[in-house]
């Protein structure tokens, strides 16, 4: 026998009971789809309460309200359901439980069903024979495992128990019902997955006690339900149109935010991230799961500033520009510039929708900026910045210092304002450099202050760049080097005053014998008495100018014997003082300096000598060595390495190319010089001289490139003896 059921999509389909009846006689297995639980509990109640009328049993596996419902409509019908329980006959038990004994890996296990759910069937059959029944008493059972394998999600698993029910229906004989809920095929694609349900089944029962009505009541209802399905499938069309319509705008709408620039997201009233796009989770570095569903407090260091958020979003204010630090997925530390404001909705905060934007760069950038500022503002040179017009655009505190003009009286006025007019030609050139993206290091020039006065200063200059990298101006830092160049300027005439005075003296002391010979010459001649009157004239006459002469040639030697008395001299200041005189050429060839002097070290000497001595051997050591290099200075008291007199001994020790071993022997000799153009070739034969006479020595260690395995560079090392030792050498002489 045939049944048709109507479908949402309108299709009838056929469901053979036969099929069903080739094992135990008399099985059945019913699908019950139903919408109103009354009348689905009032047709299954009247099935189980037949059953046990004629002497049955009944078993319900179904939620606590269901059989709470069944056991209700029993007693309507004059059965009471505890005596019966007490019998057997009546068996109630919870769906989900009874489903959980047999379920493996969330799929119905065939073995397992069929011994728990089979030893069911027959202890009811058992109690009704007990009871009295007839041989093969009539078993109605009703089920809703099948519908909560469903509501979990299980699809699959629910049509393969409705099997196991068939299987089970043909070694036992039972008169099983099976509730679906018509809401669980609310979708016209359901009915395929309908139709394999009603295959499963012997019997389908519709909504609405199909069972209960007339066949003219029937055949009405029929009609009806086909103009229902008709206007349905209509309105079904029109709505997936709507349908397909909403999704692709929803679709559009994910991706956009999604996608967009800036970080989104949800924050619920309490502090708990609710949702966030794909933008804000890459930005601060975390997986949706690792960030959705968390507190906001948990990723921002800042305590009150999450209590300030959350206390403007309970009143409902609208958040713009708050920054704030946050926690990246890495541990590092980001700055948020977060926008935000509340959806309400029927007077209820729901979230605030929150704009992130990553401000770290900028915050840096701020930083970075400020440091430079206060640099800038705190360093001794002068720093400037003018624009390719030669327009002055910055001024710090050190040029206000340096030239006399205020930021005020500078900013927006040409740069030639402190520029001598002889020098207004080398500004144009200074530009179209800059403009090339050259830089200027260490430009010696000139500049003028406000009162008129001239500076030397050491210019450096750079070109300044805006974000796309395009040059945009120029920045200078200028230093003071007038101080310097005078104390340049003074060494430099003492150097060589003193260097011609002992030229000087050389040369008048070798002409002072030859004098005193021809002197006593002409007494001798003046002294015979046969000389005519007119020689007589004129050896007088050469008598006065040798005299003269011999007289220029003793200021000659007075001008260079320092007639100043020796004195106490600190080793270490000396050193210092010669230093700061070279200190502008030891920057300029990025020279480091590495000194070590015996505390309190001290040395009887002329002032001018000893620093003279010292100035020749650190200006020597600045001109070999290489740049980025280094000059070692050492100091301690020590003997002298031949006699033992006690003195202090001194190194100077450079990193340079070194001396070859042809040029060692001659250093000491005056006039020979490694420095080609600019050497005089004294300073060293002066030094040794005045060392000597005072008991000291001055020796020369030095590796050339190539000579050995050894490191070039010279080391220069003198002894000067105590002053006690120099007044023996001094009596001796």
């Amino acid at each position: 026998m045939a049944q048709t059921v109507q479908t949402d999509s309108s299709k009838s389909l056929l469901v053979n009971s036969d099929l069903r009846r080739n094992g135990a006689e008399h099985s059945t297995h019913s699908a019950h789809f139903y919408s109103s639980d009354t009348l689905l509990m009032n047709e299954i109640g009247r099935r189980l309460a037949g059953a046990l009328a004629d002497g049955g049993s009944a078993l319900a596996l179904a939620t606590p309200e269901h059989r709470r419902e069944l056991e209700r409509e029993l007693g309507l019908r004059g059965l009471d359901a505890a005596r019966l329980a007490r019998q057997g006959r009546w068996v109630a038990q919870d769906a989900a439980e009874t489903l959980a004994t047999f379920m493996t890996e969330s799929w119905p296990d065939e073995d397992r069903f069929a011994q728990i759910v089979g030893e069911l069937v027959d202890r009811a059959a058992e109690a009704a024979i007990r009871a009295g029944a007839a041989d093969r008493p009539q078993i109605a059972v009703y089920g809703e495992m099948v519908a909560v394998l469903w509501e979990q999600g299980k699809t699959g698993a629910a049509v393969r128990l409705e099997e196991l029910w068939n299987q089970l229906a043909k070694t036992r004989r039972f008169h099983l019902s099976c509730g679906w809920p018509l809401r669980f095929f609310s979708h016209d694609r359901d009915g395929m997955v309908l139709q394999r349900i009603c295959s499963e089944h012997s019997h389908v029962v519709p909504d609405q006690g199909y069972d209960s009505m007339s066949e003219e009541e029937r055949r009405r209802n029929t009609v009806l339900w086909q103009l229902k399905a008709q206007a349905l499938e209509e309105e079904i069309r029109q709505s997936r149109k709507v349908q397909q319509t909403l999704q692709a705008r929803e679709a559009e709408l994910r991706d956009f935010l999604e996608n967009a620039v800036i970080g989104m997201q949800w924050l619920a009233p309490d502090g708990t991230v609710l949702w966030a796009n794909r933008t804000g989770l890459e930005m601060l570095g975390y997986e949706a799961g690792e960030y959705v569903g968390r507190a906001i407090a948990d990723f921002v260091p800042d305590a009150g500033a999450v209590a300030e958020i959350l206390r403007r979003v309970r009143m409902c204010e609208t958040i713009r520009g708050y920054e704030l630090p946050m926690r990246r997925g890495n541990g590092t530390i980001c700055w948020i510039r977060m926008d935000a404001n509340p959806w309400v909705r029927d007077g209820e905060i729901l979230h605030a929708r929150c704009f992130l934007v990553d401000i770290t760069g900028r915050k840096r950038a701020d930083e970075a900026q400020m440091l430079l500022a206060a640099i800038v503002e705190s360093s001794d040179d002068a720093i400037v910045s003018k624009n390719l017009a030669g327009i002055v655009t910055s001024w710090n505190a050190a040029a206000e210092r340096i030239l006399g003009y205020t930021a005020e009286e500078m900013i927006g006025k040409p740069i030639l304002t402190i520029i001598p007019p002889e020098l207004h030609g080398d500004e144009p050139e200074i530009l179209r450099r800059i403009r090339a993206g050259e830089h200027i290091e260490h430009f010696e020039t000139v500049r003028v202050t406000k009162s008129g006065e001239r500076l030397d200063v050491s210019l450096t200059i750079s070109p300044v760049r805006n974000l796309h990298g395009k040059i945009i101006g120029a920045a200078k830092v200028l230093r003071d080097i007038t101080a310097q160049k005078k104390l340049e300027a003074a060494l430099h005439t003492t150097e060589r005053l003193a260097s011609v005075g002992r030229l000087a003296a050389t040369v008048a002391h070798e002409i002072n014998n030859p004098l005193e010979a021809v002197t006593n010459l002409i007494y001798l001649a003046r002294l015979d008495p046969e000389l005519s009157e007119s020689a007589r004239t004129c050896l007088a006459t050469a008598d006065e100018e040798l005299q003269r002469v011999s007289h220029i040639a003793r200021q000659t030697l007075g001008f260079y014997r320092d007639t100043s008395q020796p004195m106490t001299i600190n080793v270490a200041e000396a050193i210092e003082e010669v230093l700061a005189v070279y200190n502008r050429r030891l920057r300029y060839k990025e020279v480091r300096v590495d000194q070590h002097v015996q505390p309190g070290l001290t040395v009887c000497a002329l002032l001018g000598e000893f620093k003279q001595v010292l100035s020749n051997l650190v200006a020597n050591a600045i001109d070999a060595a290489l740049n980025r290099t280094e000059i070692r200075i050492r100091a301690w008291a020590g003997r002298h390495p031949m006699t033992g007199v006690p003195g202090i001994r001194l190194t100077v020790a450079d990193q340079g190319v070194g001396i070859p071993a042809a040029n060692r022997r001659r250093i000491f000799m005056p006039f020979f010089t490694t420095k080609k153009d600019f050497g005089t070739g004294l300073g060293l034969w002066i030094t040794r001289d005045l060392l000597e006479k005072k008991g000291g020595m001055i020796r020369c260690r030095s590796h050339a490139a190539g000579e050995s395995s050894g490191q070039p560079g010279t080391v220069m090392m003198l002894f000067l003896p105590t002053a006690e030792a120099q007044e023996c050498v001094a009596a001796a002489a």
